[in-house]
C-alpha cells in the first residue's frame, strides 16, 4: 500500500541519516584526536628547547656534590627520556634566613636547582645543600602561615634533607606542590624511565636531573617570602 511504502522510506532515509551522524560523530572525534596530539608533540618540543637553551649557558665542566659525595655533572641533565615538566624562579630560603633566587626545573625525575652568574648558569649553592633532588622519596609540606612557602623534604638514603622555597604568589606555590606530588607518585617502574632513573641514581645517589629557561638570574634578598 502507499503507507507501507511511504513508512519504508522514511525509515530508509532516517536509517541513513542515523549512520550519517555517527560517521560524522566519528570523524569529528578524530579530528580533535589529531588535533590534541599535536599540541602535546608542540608543548614537549617548546620545553625541549627551553632545557635546550638552559643546558647550552651552562659551562661543561658544570658539577656538584651530592650529600652521597658523588658528583652530579651536567651531562647527566640531558639522558634519554628526560623531560621539563615545569620551569620557573624560587626563593631559597638560607639557614641565616636570606631568600636567594634560583631557577628550578622540574624534570621528569629530579629537581633542579640553579642559578646565574655572568649570563651562565650553575648549580646553586646554598647552606651545602645539594641542589638536586630525587623526585622519587621527595615529600612537600605547606610552610605554616606562608601561603607562599613550601617544604621540600628530601629522604635520600644517605640522609634525609629539607629545603624551604617560596613563590611569588599562592597559586604558583600550589601548582608547584601539584607537579612535584605528580612526579613524585609516579612508581619507578620499567622501560626507559626506569633505565634511565637506575643510571643517575648510580651516578648521583639516587638524584635524577635537568634543565629549563629563565630570564632572570639569582640575587640575595632580604628576609620575607
Amino acid at each position: 500500500t502507499l503507507w507501507s511504502i511511504s513508512s519504508s522510506v522514511f525509515f530508509l532515509a532516517k536509517k541513513e541519516s542515523f549512520q550519517e551522524h555517527a560517521e560524522l560523530s566519528k570523524a569529528l572525534a578524530h579530528i580533535r584526536e589529531v588535533i590534541t596530539a599535536v599540541d602535546l608533540s608542540v608543548s614537549e618540543y617548546e620545553r625541549h628547547q627551553r632545557l635546550q637553551e638552559v643546558w647550552n649557558r651552562m659551562e661543561n665542566r658544570s658539577a656538584t656534590k651530592l650529600k652521597n659525595g658523588h658528583t652530579f655533572r651536567k651531562q647527566d641533565m640531558m639522558g634519554p627520556g628526560q623531560t621539563l615538566r615545569h620551569q620557573g624562579l624560587l626563593l631559597w630560603k638560607t639557614a641565616t634566613g636570606r631568600l636567594k633566587d634560583v631557577l628550578a626545573l622540574l624534570l621528569t625525575d629530579a629537581l633542579i636547582f640553579l642559578q646565574e652568574k655572568d649570563q651562565k648558569f650553575t648549580f646553586a649553592t646554598v647552606d651545602q645543600k645539594p641542589p638536586v633532588i630525587a623526585l622519587q622519596k621527595l615529600i612537600v609540606r605547606e610552610v605554616a602561615n606562608q601561603e607562599r612557602g613550601m617544604f621540600l623534604i628530601s629522604a635520600s638514603a644517605a640522609g634525609p634533607e629539607m629545603y624551604e622555597v617560596h613563590t611569588a604568589s599562592k597559586e604558583e606555590r600550589n601548582a608547584w606542590m601539584r607537579l612535584i606530588r605528580e612526579g613524585a607518585a609516579v612508581p619507578p617502574g620499567g622501560g626507559e624511565a626506569a633505565a634511565r632513573e637506575g643510571r643517575v641514581g648510580r651516578a648521583a645517589g639516587g638524584v635524577p636531573a635537568g634543565p629549563g629557561a629563565a630570564q632572570r638570574g639569582p640575587k640575595e634578598r632580604g628576609k620575607g617570602a
